[in-house]
């Protein structure tokens, strides 16, 4: 049996093959090979499963390295939570099918960064407008006070040590888009964080995240009353929706 590798790319795929295509393309270049992935489909009819066995026969490492799970969920959280399950490596990196790395050093650029030892290894992110503008590198380092306000963190491309999960339990998947969000409110202040401010993912802003900020916030003031006073959540609810008028007056969001 093979060693487990450094890193499990988790993704979560349905009915996306275009745009899988174009994130296998750019994991396929990178320079750093320490990795396993981990795509977690939701039963795709578009031709998904003939792309990842396309993909697999062209690893010179063996197509053992692409663990493919095809099965009806509920959502994207329920798909990682199965894909931990299934994960071998020491870090877990939760990526979107429509994501991109930036460039063929992204990958070996933060994974140098787990000979630091540290729980939760963080980064910017290079985030685009559907038609093709620039916004902003965006992400922040690990800060619980920070945190506990708004999302701060750029979730894809992070390192999570996979002994984390085991601690804190997995995402809860009755979220549907801020799953992420309150799995991180659980972290403790004093959590072991390194951060790096290079970029490193594309990401373009056409997601539910994106685009349904209603219920964006409606879910993380769910996830901060379960876990911080009933002041405080409203005044982080209000503080949010403030901030998120002055980037859509300079044209951020």
């Amino acid at each position: 049996m093979t060693p487990p590798p450094r890193l499990s790319i988790l993704v979560a795929t349905w009915n996306c093959a275009p745009l899988l295509q174009q994130f296998l393309e750019s994991l396929a270049v990178q320079s750093w090979s320490d990795w396993e992935l981990l795509l977690l489909d939701n039963a795709s009819t578009d031709g998904t499963a003939e792309l990842v066995a396309a993909f697999q026969q062209t690893l010179s490492e063996g197509p053992q390295r692409v663990v493919w799970s095809s099965q009806p969920d509920t959502g994207i959280y329920d798909a990682w939570n199965r894909g931990l399950q299934l994960a071998r490596g020491t870090y877990l990196c939760f990526i979107g099918a429509d994501d991109t790395f930036v460039d063929s050093g992204s990958l070996e650029r933060i994974a140098a960064l787990t000979a630091s030892g540290a729980d939760l290894i963080t980064a910017r992110n290079a985030y685009y407008a559907p038609d093709g503008r620039l916004l902003r590198h965006w992400g922040f380092g690990w800060q619980w006070k920070r945190m506990r306000q708004s999302m701060n963190i750029a979730h894809p491309g992070m390192l999570v040590r996979r002994a984390l999960f085991e601690r804190f339990g997995p995402f809860d998947a009755s979220f549907r888009i801020c799953g992420d969000y309150e799995w991180l409110l659980r972290l403790p202040p004093d959590l072991r964080a390194i951060h790096s401010s290079d970029p490193i993912l594309k990401v373009v802003q056409a997601g539910v995240s994106h685009t349904r900020i209603g219920r964006v916030y409606a879910e993380t003031f769910r996830a901060q009353r379960r876990h911080l006073s009933a002041p405080v959540s409203a005044a982080c609810w209000a503080l949010n929706w403030a901030k998120y008028g002055r980037r859509r007056l300079i044209g951020l969001a």
